[in-house]
């Protein structure tokens, strides 16, 4: 069992490269901008700035992509629901024709039952 740790590790990962792309940006301008001897103590300061910039706009990918691969899978169990009403018609119209079958069968035999109880009458009388 993976620990919730792990599960966000997994999901961020494919993200990382704008986390590293914020962190550079962030470092270099920090050292760019204010330079000399504070640009230590700045560039600790605009790291931590890239490194939320990189996690907010890693968790905006992230969630983007989940909401395409939402709208995929909505589309695909639509289309599974809609196939299963199609099959679902389908059967039951099967089984009418079934039973429609097996009624007229029914008849057919009492039909020809009649008609031989008929014959052997006819053969009957004339024997």
């Amino acid at each position: 069992m993976k620990t919730r740790f792990e599960i966000a590790v997994a999901k961020v990962e494919p993200y990382q490269k704008y986390f590293v792309l914020g962190v550079f940006v962030a470092f270099f301008g920090g050292l760019v901008v204010f330079g000399g001897v504070w640009a230590l103590v700045i560039a600790t300061v605009c790291m931590f700035v890239g490194i939320l910039l990189g996690l907010i706009v890693g968790a905006e990918m992230m969630r983007r992509d989940i909401e395409t691969e939402m709208i995929g899978l909505r589309a695909q169990y639509e289309a599974a629901s809609e196939l299963a009403y199609k099959l679902n018609e389908e059967l039951s119209g099967q089984v009418q024709r079934a039973e429609s079958a097996e009624r007229d069968l029914l008849a057919t035999a009492a039909e020809k039952t009649a008609l031989r109880a008929k014959l052997d009458a006819r053969e009957g009388g004339t024997t």
